[in-house]
Parts: C-alpha cells; structure tokens; sequence
C-alpha cells in the first residue's frame, strides 16, 4: 500500500461519474473553494447507449440555474416544462397541475434530450478553474487509509483526495466497495421513444395517460419533439418485437391522436428503448472520506421525474456543506459529509414515499388504489390550492413527510366519499366494503412509513 501511494498522484476532490450530478457536483465544489482541484473520472469514452432522465422539476432547474449552467442548456435546444397534464381516461379532459400555482416556486421546469444535456454540462464544467474530466477510466478499486477512503485505482493507475464522491448511478460500483448495503426491487420496464414532431394536447406540459397496464409519461424535450416513457409489466417479453406488439395492442387506444400517430412512427421505424424501473434503497450516503450522490444513493419509478431533481439537490446539499472548509482537515470533511446525509435524507424520504404512493394509484392495481384515484382527480379538481400542495410535494419544493401524510389523509377522505356513493370500484355492498378495507389499509401503510421517518430522524 505504502508503495502505491508512494506512486499515486494526488487531488482535492475526485469525482467518479461524469453524468448530471458528476458536473453538477464539480460546479458546486469548485465554487465553494478557491483553488480546489476537482477531477472527473468518467468510465465510458464515448456516449451512454442507454435511455436516462430528461425532465427536472422547478426545484433542480434552480440549481442548473445556480450553477450557471440553465441559460446553456436553454441554448442547446431544451424546453421549459409548464407542469402536469393528467389524462385518466380517453375522451376526458385532462387535469392540469401548473408549476406556477406553487407559491415561491419557479414557474417551469426543464427538459433535454439527455445526451445533449449531458454533451452541455461537460463542455460548461470545463471552463470552471481547478476542474478535469477523464474518460475512459473505470474504477476498479477503492484506496483506504484503515477504515477512511481516500482515493481510487483505475487501469491507468490510482488518484489519491481528500474526498471521493460517487455520481455513478443507480448500479453503483462505489456503493459496492463502499461496503453500503441497498434494497433494489425491480418495480417494471420503460419503452422510452422519440415522438419526432409531435404536438402534445397542451404544449409545454408534460403528460400522464392513465388506463392501459401501465401509465405512459410524454413531455417535450425541444421546440418541437417530444418523449414517450411506456410502463410496462416486468414479467413480459422484453423482445423488440414482442414490446412493440404490447405497445400497440394495449397502450395506443389510451393515446390522443396527435401523440398517437408520432409513437407509430417510432414503432414502425423499431426506435424504442427499453429501460428496467428500480426501486433502490439505502440507510446511508457517506462514509469517512467519501460520499455518494443522486442515483448512487438510490432511486424510485420514474413516473414523477424525481430522479434528477433529487440528484441536483444532493449537489446543491454536499455544495453547502463543503463550502469554505479545510479539506485537508478530516474532521472538518467528516462533520460536513455528516450534515450532507442527514439533510439529504430528510429531504429525499418525501420523493421517495411519493414515487410509491403516485405509482401503486396511477395503475390503479387493487380497489384501494383504484378509489383513491377517484378521489385525488377530485381534489385536484377542488380548487387551485390542492393542486398546488400536491405539485409542491412532486416537484421537492415541499419535503416534509407530515405534509405528504396530510395530503394523502385528505385525498383519502374524498376516496371514501366516492366508495360510499358507490361512484368508484363495485358498487354492491360488499364491493363498497372491499374498497373502504382497501382505503384503511393504505392509510395505515402511510402513516407507518411516517413513524418509521420519525424513529430514524428522517422527519422534519
């Protein structure tokens, strides 16, 4: 060991990952400290072949713009996102949930083919003084000073710093060799394609179709394009052809026409990508000189797009932490790493439970599910302010778990009103019997991840 390090080459801060979180973590820590030396080591040499996240919430279009890097970004062609059109059933109107109700908050989002975002963020976090990027080098190893981490071995040889981050994404190998233990449960699949000039029924939007198996999530990503993200059953045939066949026997008739007819094309041309949906949990982030961010630390379904504005969050809380201190003083390292896991789980235990929560009622999978579908289309309908209270639960203006829970309690209560008119579910007695037992059961199953919040601290 003494030999190795004898040999290695020395930085402040070295970042593996060169995606979103890596620039947008570069960004923040060369801010932070004048004269910092911040290298990314990122393992592939040329573009990522597989489908990642496109659209982010006001919340982490703040950071971008933080950081300098929104105005760029707007430049290469991405597209402010209005908010949220929710369609739950063919012919019905939609139910929109603008950004701007939301009192204090930014009133757009973001969203960019992810290639391009990611070719911008690289280009925009060169120019920062004291900050590298080096492709094609994968890590293999972790360098430890006993039970501290203090740099990493690759192919070309091993990078010694005072601190190593991880923004390797939801398979993270540091997690890994950090030793940190994860849940994972595969939850499904997105077929994800390209909708080439497609005018979504509310422009600017991004929008949620409800009734096939799965909802289908399409948002544009320029002044004239738009995604497509397909939910689909983990169990099935994960062929081309055979997705494709599910595609347009079981999710097409749910479409409006426009989008509809841009999604053939794709089919008809094979372009579709398909993508497994995890759910990734974990106790903890750090370690004694180092730290993981976004997916590394975890993930949920990407239905409610949480996932890159969780990451650029993390950035923003390591950024903070980091900000004027010694980073040749572990202590200081240590205390800060310490702020950044406590406040980032506070913060991302809400997305998480919300993921869950607006997923299970989105497919609509039990009575339960099905009657507090009912009733959250009915309190969104109810006035201006419920949709704003949900949609800062969504977009992480609002993190706190008791507001989620009081959300959920209310959408509840306007649930078992529909079950005892008999609107929603079968309306035979014993039909509305099995949905109230369904509605006690989820309250109960909410409340418990809010007690369990409150017993691990994670509750604010």
């Amino acid at each position: 060991m003494a030999e190795v390090i004898s040999n290695a080459e020395e930085v402040d801060v070295l970042i593996v990952g060169g995606g979103l979180s890596g620039c947008a973590t570069a960004a923040a820590i060369a801010a932070g400290g004048a004269g910092r030396k911040v290298v990314i080591l990122e393992a592939r040499a040329g573009k990522n072949p597989r489908f990642n996240g496109e659209l982010i919430h006001p919340t982490g279009a703040d950071v971008l713009a933080e950081r300098g890097f929104l105005g760029p970004l707007h430049e290469a062609g991405g597209a402010d996102v209005s908010g949220f059109a929710c369609v739950r059933e063919v012919g019905r109107p939609a139910t929109l949930l603008p950004y701007r109700e939301i009192a204090g908050s930014r009133p757009h989002g973001f969203a960019i083919d992810h290639h391009d975002l990611v070719d911008t963020l690289r280009r925009e976090v060169l120019r920062r003084p004291g900050v590298e990027l080096r492709s094609g080098e994968r890590v293999v190893s972790v360098v430890r000073d006993q039970e501290r981490v203090i740099g990493v071995t690759t192919a070309s040889g091993t990078v010694l710093a005072k601190l190593v981050i991880g923004c390797d994404g939801r398979h993270s190998k540091l997690r890994t060799l950090f030793g940190m233990e994860e849940r994972a449960t595969l939850l499904s699949f997105t077929a994800a394609a390209l909708l080439a000039d497609c005018e979504l029924p509310h422009p600017g939007f991004g929008h949620i179709f409800l009734g096939a198996w799965g909802p289908i999530l399409a948002y544009p990503i320029n002044n004239k394009d738009a995604r497509t993200c397909i939910d689909l059953p983990a169990d099935m045939d994960r062929g081309t052809e055979a997705v494709i066949a599910r595609i347009r026997s079981g999710y097409l008739p749910f479409l409006p026409p426009s989008v509809k007819s841009s999604l053939l094309r794709a089919l008809d041309a094979g372009e579709i990508e398909l993508a497994a949906n995890y759910s990734i949990r974990t106790e903890e982030c750090t370690v004694p000189g180092a730290a993981l961010l976004g997916d590394a630390c975890g993930c949920s379904h990407p239905l409610t797009a949480t996932g890159m504005t969780v990451a650029l969050t993390d950035t923003r809380l390591l950024g903070e932490a980091l900000a004027g201190i010694d980073l040749r003083s572990r202590e200081q390292v240590d205390r800060a790493l310490e702020q950044y896991q406590t406040r980032r789980y506070r913060y991302v235990r809400a997305r998480e439970v919300l993921a869950d929560a607006l997923y299970e009622v989105f497919r609509g999978v039990d009575d339960g599910a099905r009657a507090i579908r009912e009733g959250i289309f009915r309190y969104w309908g109810s006035s201006a302010g419920s949709r704003a209270r949900s949609m800062a639960l969504l977009s992480g203006h609002e993190s706190r778990l008791p507001a989620f829970l009081r959300e959920y309690l209310t959408v509840v209560g306007m649930s078992t009103s529909s079950v005892l008119r008999g609107e929603v579910n079968e309306p035979s007695l014993g039909g509305r019997m099995r949905s109230l037992y369904g509605l006690g059961k989820k309250s109960l199953e909410k409340r418990s991840v809010v007690a369990r919040g409150v017993r691990e601290g994670t509750i604010r």
